[in-house]
This record gives structure tokens, sequence and C-alpha cells, in this order.
């Protein structure tokens, strides 16, 4: 798994690759491994609103007081809303990439690793620019659907 932001101001943001010797996700991991690394991002970059989506380590009551003792207040999000968040068509991007630069890092957990930190990398800061630009056209897809799935 990955973990990366990203930012409409600021392009690519912190990204983290999670390692399988760190367990499961869940609210306490998160809150370990990932939320302090959002908190020094937002210390670096204040005025950013946070958006998450809504995975049980994400939305839960323990999360939620951790981002409090950072000062951080997510943004509201639907519940099962992929077509509302433009990272996941980065995670396609970097699987796309990978595929490209390196046919076999199935065969190795290292170089698997290696290989999503490269990719992680090689996102184009254009990218990401038009996936956020792109988020009122996504909104308005979704309210046109009523909810429902749409070509995002």
């Amino acid at each position: 798994m990955y973990w990366g932001c990203i930012s409409g101001l600021y392009g690519k943001g912190v990204g983290l690759f999670w390692k399988k010797s760190w367990g499961s996700i869940n609210s306490k991991s998160y809150c370990e491994r990932v939320v302090p690394l959002i908190a020094e991002y937002f210390q670096q970059h204040p005025g950013l609103q946070f958006q998450q989506d809504n995975a049980s380590g994400h939305a839960s009551q323990y999360t939620k007081e951790h981002f409090a003792l950072h000062g951080i207040q997510p943004i509201f999000w639907p519940a099962n809303s992929p077509d509302l968040n433009p990272i996941e068509d980065l995670w396609d991007w970097m699987k796309d990439w990978i595929q490209d630069h390196d046919s076999q890092v199935h065969r190795n957990y290292k170089r698997l690793q290696t290989a999503v930190n490269a990719a992680w990398e090689a996102i184009p800061y254009e990218k990401i620019f038009d996936l956020i630009k792109g988020m009122k056209d996504r909104c308005q897809a979704v309210i046109d659907a009523n909810g429902g799935e749409t070509k995002y």
C-alpha cells in the first residue's frame, strides 16, 4: 500500500510506502505512521485543507482526535466516493508507470517498494494540477449521476 498527498497549490506532497512489517492499516497504525507526516506537511504549508476517503482507519473517532491534536480538520467526504477523489487517478497512473518501467516488479518485495517510490516521484506536476482543476467537473458529474458512478 502507498499513501500520498497532493495539493492544487504545491503539487505532490509527501508519500509513504506502507511496509509489510508494520502490519495492517488501522486507526492506531494510521495515526502513528501517517498523521505525523500530514501534520508536518500542514506546518510547512499553512492554509491547506485536508481531504481523505472514509476508510475505517481514516474516519474513526481515534483518528479524528489525533487530527484535532494537530489542529487539522479534515473536509467532510461522502463514503464510497472514489469518483470524487483525484488521487485515485494517480494510483492508476503509478500502476501504469510501474508496468512500463519494470515488468518483473511483482517478483521481489524490495523491487516493488523501489518501483512504487520511483513512480510517485515520476508523477508530473501538470497531471496533479489538471486533476485538481477538474474537481468542479467531477462534482458536477456525481450530482448529475445522482451520486452514482461516473466516468471518473
